[in-house]
């Protein structure tokens, strides 16, 4: 279950991304030749320079005007009116009671996988919370650089998706009155699915709308048998270059194929506002043919010119199958294509059909791809392998290791040495369509320098097939840290921290100039026991300290270690606790 399956609401609106971006430069991490005007705002016409556009963010991401605009049933039937059930209208919000999650990049050469952490998701009605949980931190994927035809280069042209789950869930429905949240309780009370597209970012500090950008999700049913990040369905390709990737799932039960477009079209401003620009026919359909000699059967047209189509529907849409359809959906591709008829309203017998999406019949994708190692650390990557939606036993997947994934020279040289992470060449499928990759991390030994680590990326296939010829996006990125001397982090000096606490006053000017200097010894010792209390935290808590994840394990410890001997907890020398 998924998103896309039933019970499933659809919201809309805006969110906040206000991440700091003097870290976007790699260079900036050195500290003997940091300049203050790297905490400037970058010059007009150039945003590449100083610190970048945003160097005063706070990290925080926030769900912003965020409302239910339609709920589909248990049984398939569906409203956007708020007469027929009291949830549509309610607010779909992130956390009240504490701070906001952290918009969170991997790296400064890995920034195309950046994260949700420690966010809240809460469903309110006049200030009473129906349902709040936990988002399980979470990538962005399917980046797709050219969503905004009206807006000029940059994030505010681009565009992706963020899929994960809701956990730690807290009920508060029995005064609601709504038909959807009884039926969304009694499908998935542990936990949910959520997905939302951002696009339309804001990059202009001179403007109202400063890293405010819109929002389009989904909220449905979850289930431990399936992956958090990814849905077990239908996988559909663009063939062309102005579309981006969709997904479907098919529904046996209620004879329906539920298709998620919320990242796979364009858009642009017409008479004044914000819609789909498309001019084809969409159709979905079904190749009962070859690829290289299509036959079609139609299913029926997408409906994205519908006024509001995608806020309303948060890009989905929903076709009814007849039972010889249904029969057809499960033994053959499905396919998007520009139907052009004499009459656009009929299918006709002689119609223009150009293909505009194709599925990926064989599929192999990576749950969680985003992984923090440090050395002697092992993670575990679980894949997924579907042929026609369905789960997809004894298929080969095949790893490769891809230097030179994020950059290239002269900038710091990722993905070496490639010793530093150890992982088998190849997995294969399980009876449930799963297999497992374990990772081992290595030492770097700090190949980019004043950059704390290295990070790499692992390619993926199905045997027979190729990453080139694949989604680009599906890839794994990973962040392995150096090292630290065990005498540093039993027993470390000031000097030992200086070019750590150094590098966070440079990168983050809103902790340097308006809480406290941390390259400063003074402010550091005299603020021991809070820096202990936000250092010591887990890395999913919102309050967690280093903005960007970017602490490695040894670092923690010698912060930690060097708090203690300040705060008179532990004997450095005999490594004691002090009564």
């Amino acid at each position: 279950m998924s998103y896309l399956n039933t019970p499933r609401l659809t919201f809309s609106g805006k969110f906040q991304a206000d991440p700091s971006t003097v870290n976007n430069d790699p260079n900036h991490f050195n500290n003997a030749t940091f300049r203050p005007e790297f905490q400037d705002y970058n010059l007009p016409g150039n945003p590449g320079t100083n610190g970048w556009w945003n160097p005063d963010g706070t990290g925080n991401f926030r769900l912003i005007d965020c409302v239910v605009t339609s709920v589909t049933y248990q049984d398939g039937t569906t409203t956007s009116n708020p007469e027929d059930d009291a949830i549509i209208g309610m607010s779909v919000m992130d956390a009240d009671g504490r701070v906001a999650g952290k918009i969170v990049d991997l790296d400064s050469q890995q920034q195309g996988v950046s994260e949700i952490w420690g966010m809240q998701v809460r469903i309110v009605d006049d200030g009473n919370d129906l349902m709040t949980g936990d988002y399980k931190e979470a990538a962005f994927t399917n980046l797709w650089l050219n969503r905004s035809t009206d807006i000029k280069g940059g994030a505010g042209k681009a565009t992706a998706s963020y899929q994960s789950v809701i956990t730690n869930i807290n009920w508060n429905i029995e005064q609601s009155n709504s038909r959807y949240l009884q039926e969304l309780k009694d499908a998935s009370k542990d936990m949910l699915s959520i997905q939302f597209t951002v696009d339309r970012y804001n990059l202009d500090h001179t403007s109202a709308e400063f890293t405010i950008g819109r929002l389009a999700g989904s909220i449905g049913p979850s289930s431990t048998l399936e992956p958090n990040h990814c849905v077990l369905g239908r996988q559909m390709f663009p063939v062309g270059s102005n579309c981006n990737y969709a997904t479907a799932v098919v529904d046996d039960s209620l004879k329906t194929i539920t298709m998620d477009l919320s990242n796979a079209l364009q858009f642009g401003k017409v008479n004044g506002k914000v819609e789909v620009v498309e001019t084809r026919n969409l159709t979905l359909a079904i190749n009962i043919g070859t690829a290289e000699v299509p036959e079609y059967d139609y299913i029926g047209k997408i409906n994205y010119r519908v006024p509001g189509w995608y806020m309303q529907q948060s890009g989905s849409c929903t076709f009814n199958l007849s039972k010889e359809q249904l029969d057809l959906v499960n033994k053959y591709p499905l396919t998007i294509v520009d139907y052009q008829a004499s009459n656009p309203n009929t299918l006709t017998l002689d119609p223009t059909v150009t293909q505009v999406f194709n599925e990926s019949a064989e599929y192999a994708i990576a749950d969680k791809f985003v992984f923090r190692l440090n050395p002697k650390e092992q993670c575990a990557v679980n894949f997924y392998a579907t042929e026609l939606g369905k789960i997809a036993a004894n298929k080969t997947i095949e790893i490769q290791q891809a230097p030179y994934m994020f950059d290239d020279p002269p900038v710091p040289v990722t993905g070496v040495p490639t010793s530093a992470i150890q992982n088998a060449s190849q997995v294969v499928t399980n009876e449930y369509g799963t297999a497992v990759l374990e990772i081992t991390a290595g030492d770097p030994d700090n190949p980019r320098e004043f950059i704390d680590g290295q990070i790499y990326a692992l390619t993926y296939n199905l045997e027979g097939q190729s990453f080139s010829g694949g989604n680009q996006n599906n890839f794994i990125s990973l962040l392995v840290f150096d090292s630290v001397k065990q005498e540093k982090i039993d027993c470390p000096t000031w000097e030992d921290l200086q070019p750590t606490m150094q590098q966070y006053a440079n990168l983050y000017p809103l902790m340097s100039k308006g809480v406290f200097n941390l390259a400063k010894q003074e402010v550091v010792d005299n603020n021991a026991k809070i820096l202990k209390f936000v250092f010591s935290k887990e890395k999913t808590d919102p309050n967690y300290m280093p903005a960007t994840r970017d602490l490695s394990g040894d670092k923690q410890k010698m912060i930690l270690n060097y708090l203690d001997g300040i705060l008179g907890v532990i004997d450095c020398e005999t490594k004691e606790t002090i009564a």
